[in-house]
């Protein structure tokens, strides 16, 4: 399927800004499930300073906002060659060691309430795809999607409190289940082409688990399928944190506003 993604985040700045950087994670590569055929991301009120790769292979875009600015617009757009490779992808030489991913982070690490969760869903070497599967839509049942019930700061164990989330939560405490059993398992962050009349605004966010002589296999918690090519993969990490599309520090006596557009378009219908 050929993708076609325009992406707009605008920070609107009232006062006086004297500095500020922002890390900008909003680029794709290619893989075994994606061709990257184009893809451009401009700035307005702000300079491109750096293009990079992080310890996670991300692509990562360092921009100096000027001192001068009264608005920040970073825009995406491209083209996107996907195929469907039933939720698996290739593992990547540049990959950290696997045994990185087998650790809880800040936003997956558990208490007692995902403790008490995960005893309900046992996770067996022998059947693990399907376990998994049952696993993702356990918590697609239990935790109902409410947009606005959390934040980006929600921990996966906060979340099954409150018994509602987004995709950020789904994926969280699925990411904390399975690595209290042990299994590599990583966030990932990217595009969704949805229904015409469900168009997200936001980014979306699954999981991906390393399944021996397989390879990284996804799972979409919140939608309770495997990733297909209607899916975009544009950052990896250990949680949200890792992947957030920009983040940095604006210095100065202000206050800021912003808003996200997202279009995601099928040039194949």
């Amino acid at each position: 399927m050929l993708l076609n993604i325009s992406y707009k985040t605008e920070f609107k700045i009232d006062g006086v800004l004297n500095a500020g950087y922002q890390r900008v994670i909003l680029s794709p590569k290619s893989s075994n499930s994606q061709k990257v055929n184009n893809w451009e991301l401009s700035v307005t009120g702000g300079v491109k300073e750096i293009l990079t790769n992080d310890h996670f292979n991300n692509h990562v875009n360092l921009i100096r906002i000027s001192d001068d600015s009264n608005k920040i617009i970073v825009k995406v757009k491209g083209e996107v060659n996907t195929f469907n490779t039933h939720g698996i992808s290739e593992m990547n030489k540049k990959d950290i060691p696997l045994w990185c991913y087998s650790q809880q982070s800040k936003l997956t690490q558990p208490g007692k309430h995902i403790k008490n969760f995960s005893k309900k869903i046992k996770l067996k070497e022998e059947n693990i795809i399907e376990d998994l599967h049952l696993l993702s839509n356990f918590i697609k049942d239990e935790i109902k999607y409410n947009p606005g019930s959390t934040t980006y700061r929600t921990a996966a164990e906060e979340a099954i409190q409150l018994k509602e989330g987004v995709c950020q939560d789904h994926t969280q405490i699925f990411l904390s289940i399975v690595r209290i059993n042990n299994y590599p398992c990583r966030y990932v962050s990217g595009f969704l082409l949805t229904d015409k009349d469900n168009q997200n605004l936001a980014m979306h966010a699954w999981a991906e688990v390393y399944i021996q002589d397989l390879g990284w296999v996804g799972y979409d918690v919140a939608n309770g399928i495997s990733p297909d090519d209607k899916y975009i993969s544009v950052a990896k990490g250990f949680d949200y944190n890792d992947v957030v599309p920009i983040k940095g520090v604006l210095k100065g006596n202000l206050t800021e506003a912003h808003k996200i557009k997202l279009s995601i378009k099928s040039i194949n219908e």
